[in-house]
């Protein structure tokens, strides 16, 4: 329930969904698991998992969404391996070269037999709605992951009209210019670990971790033209996170006294305890983000 990574998107216009019209649209691409010939699949499942009884939980006009994804582990090398075995006993039996459309079609036969009998793992796939404030945020360190679940969402809802929360911020100019300063945003302070890199494309790039980003080390860089392009910040001694000039907001970290806050919920209220968390967690990212963005000023473009 503690959001670790935070990929964010805005809606474009007011939205407001009722539970009921939710829980129907989410039905439409209800997880299962794998059949015999499937390579993955990817669907819906209780948003508070065995202690929740509907795909989505509506709390204080916020949804909690879950989706899981299910895959066949093949090691490459183990299919490529066995299509090499298979090719040089054509070529020895037959005497003749094996082209490349014969070669895909055996890995596809061979594929087609080990899929069956193939070892399966999978994940879960978190996200939020603040359906207030217009905020979508999906608890993942990757966009790719982040836009494989929003296009499940909006293969069910029929329509997703969102953004990116911050492509039209030029991220690295500002980081680079608190950093320059050495001075964060109100409410914000600058953490220990930052990524500097030099204008250039593909320049040489600085890592730091644990660092004194005050020094005259990191000075002498940033006079030598490099950008900020990763930083880590505190907020308001509450949540610290690594801020990204792609937008992406990572290893997100809560304060002991905040992750404490619902300690005292019988362990056997779980699901009580579930949504109280919940809560907790949306209501915290949403003001940091709110924060974060005003400070960033406003985009009426979004």
């Amino acid at each position: 329930m503690w959001f670790s990574n935070l990929i964010c998107y805005r809606f474009k216009q007011d939205v407001s969904y009722t539970q009921e019209d939710f829980e129907n649209a989410l039905e439409q691409d209800v997880f299962r698991s794998c059949g015999s010939q499937d390579m993955s699949t990817f669907g819906w499942v209780n948003a508070l998992g065995k202690h929740g009884q509907s795909l989505s939980h509506f709390s204080q006009n916020s949804i909690l969404l879950c989706a899981k994804r299910e895959e066949k582990v093949l090691p490459a090398a183990v299919v490529n391996d066995m299509v090499a075995e298979k090719v040089e006993q054509i070529e020895r039996e037959e005497n003749r070269p094996v082209k490349k459309k014969e070669k895909d079609e055996l890995k596809e036969n061979i594929l087609a037999t080990l899929l069956p009998q193939a070892f399966k793992k999978s994940s879960l796939q978190f996200a939020f709605i603040d359906q207030e404030s217009g905020w979508v945020i999906v608890n993942s360190a990757s966009f790719n992951k982040a836009e494989e679940m929003m296009a499940l969402l909006r293969k069910s809802l029929g329509t997703l009209p969102i953004v990116p929360a911050f492509a039209n911020y030029d991220l690295d100019v500002f980081l680079t210019d608190w950093l320059t300063k050495f001075e964060a945003p109100e409410g914000f302070a600058i953490g220990n670990d930052a990524e500097l890199q030099d204008a250039a494309d593909e320049g040489a790039q600085v890592k730091l971790k644990q660092h004194d980003l005050a020094s005259d080390e990191i000075k002498l860089h940033l006079e030598n033209g490099k950008r900020v392009t990763k930083l880590a910040l505190d907020w308001r001694e509450r949540v610290q996170f690594l801020l990204q000039n792609d937008g992406s907001i990572k290893r997100v970290s809560y304060n002991d006294a905040l992750k404490e806050q619902n300690a005292d919920i019988p362990k056997e209220d779980l699901a009580i305890k579930l949504d109280a968390d919940f809560i907790l967690v949306s209501e915290e990212v949403k003001e940091l983000l709110e924060d974060l963005t005003k400070e960033l000023g406003d985009k009426d473009d979004i």
